[in-house]
């Protein structure tokens, strides 16, 4: 009996303790001690993360021949997880394909129509077009994977588009803007352009 009262009072001091060791709700020692605990959940999912990383996305893809995109995302749903990261890749991508569609619309015209205003803001404007649609065709999907982390699923995704489907969206963009087409019809970089549309259509 003398033992089992020793033991609740250790453990009553035990208690005790803690208790006065806790800072209280509301002071500055609280909420310094929250925002540790939020820090260190942070680093414990960051080093989850690159735990399940695979190593093919830990690499970034060198290839003058296309352009590649990367996402990932996490979800209590498979098919939601694969979902999410197909949309930031396919966004990625749409945002890559933007710029090089302007820059390289930009190489065709004469160094004259490059200083002007107007033929820059319509290059830009096609630009932003491109950018903006994140459900391209063409794209294929190099990579994925889907792996379990902390009770969800981590879905990992490449995307790469091929240098002959730019070609395409850059030919479809100039043409749609009859101004924009005859500034850079008569380039060289223009003419070849076409020709390596035409002999992929009898690949």
């Amino acid at each position: 009996m003398t033992l089992n009262r020793t033991h609740i009072a250790s453990a009553a001091v035990a208690l005790a303790l803690v208790a006065c060791s806790s800072p209280k709700p509301g002071t500055p020692e609280f909420v310094q001690k929250k925002e540790e605990e939020q820090q260190k959940a942070v680093v414990k999912t960051v080093e989850q993360s690159l735990s399940v990383t695979p190593d093919w996305y830990k690499k970034n893809p060198v290839d003058p021949n296309a352009l590649y995109a990367k996402a990932t995302e996490a979800s209590t749903n498979r098919q939601m997880a694969v979902d999410r990261a197909m949309h930031l890749a396919r966004k990625e991508l749409a945002q890559q394909l933007g710029a090089r569609v302007s820059a390289t619309i930009r190489d065709f015209a004469t160094d004259s129509d490059k200083s002007n205003d107007d033929f820059q803001t319509q290059i830009k404007a096609v630009g932003e077009s491109v950018a903006l649609d994140v459900n391209l065709a063409g794209y294929v999907r190099e990579n994925d994977e889907v792996v379990a982390e902390g009770g969800k699923y981590r879905a990992f995704v490449m995307l790469r588009y091929p240098i002959g489907e730019i070609n395409k969206v850059i030919a479809s963009q100039v043409k749609k803007n009859a101004a924009l087409e005859k500034k850079v019809e008569a380039s060289e970089a223009w003419k070849q352009l076409e020709k390596e549309i035409e002999a992929a259509k009898k690949k």
